[in-house]
């Protein structure tokens, strides 16, 4: 794969202490402005954390670097495994032997996180989902993500698999800076797929102004998660939160901390 120098919003990411009256319930989180990369508020997002869904992230920035350097089309077909196939989780229910586009194996990883195509995207552009979690590695250490390491292409819960906040924040400002026509799928609000429509799994879309991505996650080793981006009057913000208790305990800190960046930009 070829090497990209890491862009400079990321280069300028430095760890500033946040406000002495902000807290979070969440384990871990970080908020960035982008793409100016400062970080207003901050905790343990350099400690490693069970990332769940939020490895997605990885395994589409994977996809759209091969579309965009032609290793791979939109339209090539993708002969569906009963590995993948069998996935646990969110799934578009994809049929062992199936065959589907790359591309909408691509959205229903982006837009309903589906797991069946995470393994298909992953088999597909290295033969194995435990090659592909190989070069999802490599690429974190090429791209600056020094506290990832990759066991799977979907975040399902393994030995050795790992990232913090702030890589995940780094990796979503990485993807919006080299696939911004790309990043807008996150933003989708379903995905219809063969006479099926799966939601998107982010409660921000529609219900927090400004809000347009961008992934969610959760495993009981984890807890619920979510790295999101909202965007208001030109100011940009990148928020990763994770390990709180439930759906609506990561909606509403999501909310709560995103407000306050908001916030303390227009100071």
């Amino acid at each position: 794969m070829t090497k990209h120098p890491l862009l400079s919003a990321l280069a300028l990411i430095a760890l500033a202490a946040p406000a002495a009256a902000e807290s979070t319930r969440a384990k871990q989180a970080i908020i960035v402005d982008h793409p100016g990369g400062r970080v207003l508020f901050g905790k343990a997002e350099d400690v490693a954390m069970a990332p769940s869904s939020l490895t997605k992230l990885m395994t589409l920035y994977l996809a759209f670097e091969a579309l965009k350097e032609g290793r791979v089309s939109e339209t090539a077909a993708v002969k569906v495994s009963k590995r993948a196939a069998a996935a646990r989780g969110s799934s578009m229910d994809l049929a062992a032997g199936a065959t589907v586009p790359f591309g909408e194996l691509v959205r229903g990883a982006a837009i309903t996180s589906a797991n069946d195509a995470a393994v298909s995207i992953a088999e597909h552009l290295a033969k194995s989902e435990a090659a592909f979690a190989k070069m999802m590695t490599a690429t974190a250490r090429e791209i600056g993500l020094a506290g990832s390491r990759f066991a799977n292409a979907t975040g399902h819960t393994a030995k050795d698999h790992r990232m913090t906040a702030a890589d995940v924040a780094k990796l979503a400002a990485l993807t919006l800076q080299r696939h911004p026509e790309r990043y807008r799928m996150f933003g989708e609000r379903e995905l219809r797929f063969r006479n099926q429509t799966y939601p998107n799994r982010n409660p921000l879309l529609g219900s927090y102004a400004g809000a347009d991505g961008v992934k969610t996650g959760m495993t009981s080793a984890g807890g619920y998660g979510i790295a999101a981006s909202a965007m208001r009057d030109g100011k940009r913000l990148i928020l990763v939160i994770n390990g709180l208790p439930s759906e609506e305990a990561r909606a509403a800190e999501a909310r709560r901390l995103l407000d306050w960046g908001f916030a303390r930009l227009s100071r």
